[in-house]
C-alpha cells in the first residue's frame, strides 16, 4: 500500500468535490494525505479518509510554500494527484521528492508528471477526481461527504432556537457567490412564495461579505439572516438539517449534496454540462435554457459581457419555486 497526497488548492466547492477520492484511495488500504487552502479546514476536519492535511496558503507568498513543502516532505509520500493544474501543484511534489506524479493531461506543466490522465469535458468533477485514482484505488462508487459530528449538528438547532427557526421545519437559501453574475435576482421575492407556499421558515446563509445581501432579502420577507455568523462547518451543519436547500452555482450546492439535503442550484452564465451540478440525486437544476450567449465563461464574470443579464434576469420566481415544489413533494 502507498501514502498517497490529493492536491486541490481551490475554492471549497472544489474541495468537496474531491473529498470522494479520500473515500475511494482509503477502500484500497492508501493511506492518504490532503493539500488544501487554510480556509476548507472545516470541511475535511472530521474526514476519517484524510490521515493528514496540510493547509497551503498560496496567497502568503514564498514563505508559505516553503513551509508547506517541509510538511510535505516529512510525510514522505509515494504518489501525488494533482487535481489542480497549474505549475504549484506539480512544483510541491517535485520538490518533495515525490517519484509518481499524476495530473490531467490538459495541464499547464503536464511534462512535470510521471502519468497523465485524460480530462473528460463530459464527466461530472466527482468522476474527472476519481480518473486521477486509475490504477491505484476504484474510479466508480464514491461520492462527495462532509462528515458533521453530533455536538456540531446539536450547536446548529440550538443556533436555530435562538433565531426562533424550527429546526425541523425550515428552508435554506444561500444567495451569494464569489462572482456577481452567478447571484440569482429573485431570491426575496422567492421568500415570500416559499412561506406561503410551505409554511416553514427561511434561513439565508453565507459569509460576512454576503451580509447586506442576505439583510436585504430578511427584512423585506422576516427571513432569519445568518450570513458571516457561522463557518463552513455550522452552515454545513444548518444545511444538514434543513429540509431544502436553495443556492447558486456555489459551494453551498456542492455542501447540501455532501450532507443529503435536496437542493435547487440556479445557473446563470455556467452550464452543468461544465461538470459542476450538484452530485446528488436530490437535486434539480433551473436554468434559461437555450440562451444564444450561454455559457459566457468557465466561473462567469462580474459582469455581463452582453449588457442584458438575461441568464438570470429571465429566470422567473415561480418556475424555482415549482422545482422547489417537485423535491419537497
Amino acid at each position: 500500500m502507498h501514502r498517497v497526497a490529493v492536491i486541490q488548492t481551490a475554492f471549497p466547492g472544489d474541495v468537496i468535490l474531491c473529498t470522494a477520492m479520500f473515500e475511494s484511495l482509503k477502500s484500497a488500504g492508501h493511506e492518504t494525505v490532503g493539500v488544501f487552502r487554510p480556509e476548507v479546514e472545516p470541511l475535511v476536519c472530521h474526514n476519517p479518509h484524510i490521515d493528514h492535511a496540510i493547509f497551503y496558503d498560496k496567497r502568503a507568498g514564498f514563505g508559505s510554500f516553503m513551509s508547506t513543502l517541509y510538511q510535505f516532505q516529512k510525510l514522505e509520500c509515494d504518489v501525488s494527484l494533482s487535481v489542480q493544474r497549474y505549475l504549484k501543484s506539480v512544483l510541491l511534489p517535485i520538490y518533495a521528492g515525490i517519484h509518481r506524479r499524476v495530473g490531467f493531461d490538459i495541464a499547464e506543466v503536464v511534462f512535470l508528471y510521471t502519468d497523465e490522465i485524460h480530462y473528460d469535458n463530459k464527466k461530472h468533477e466527482v468522476e474527472r477526481c476519481l480518473s486521477l485514482c486509475e490504477g491505484i484505488s476504484p474510479t466508480t462508487g464514491f461520492s462527495p461527504c462532509i462528515y458533521i459530528e453530533d455536538d456540531e449538528l446539536k450547536q446548529a438547532r440550538e443556533i436555530l432556537n435562538t433565531q426562533n427557526v424550527d429546526p425541523d421545519n425550515f428552508i435554506a437559501i444561500a444567495p451569494g457567490s464569489v462572482w456577481a453574475t452567478k447571484r440569482w435576482i429573485g431570491f426575496a421575492e422567492l421568500t415570500i412564495l416559499l412561506k406561503d407556499s410551505f409554511n416553514c421558515d427561511i434561513v439565508l446563509l453565507g459569509s460576512g461579505k454576503d451580509r447586506d445581501t442576505c439583510e436585504s432579502i430578511a427584512s423585506d420577507n422576516k427571513a432569519i439572516n445568518l450570513a458571516g455568523k457561522t463557518d463552513l462547518l455550522q452552515s454545513s451543519a444548518v444545511i444538514k438539517l434543513a429540509k431544502l436547500a436553495i443556492t447558486n452555482d456555489s459551494a453551498p450546492a456542492h455542501i447540501a449534496a455532501a450532507v443529503e439535503t435536496p437542493v435547487v442550484t440556479i445557473f446563470g452564465p455556467t452550464v452543468p454540462a461544465f461538470g459542476f451540478a450538484p452530485y446528488a440525486t436530490d437535486s434539480v437544476v433551473v436554468e434559461n435554457e437555450g440562451l444564444y450567449c450561454r455559457p459566457c465563461s468557465k466561473h462567469g464574470p462580474m459582469t455581463c459581457p452582453e449588457g442584458h443579464f438575461r441568464c438570470m434576469n429571465e429566470i422567473a420566481s415561480e418556475r424555482v419555486l415549482r422545482a422547489c415544489e417537485k423535491l419537497l413533494n
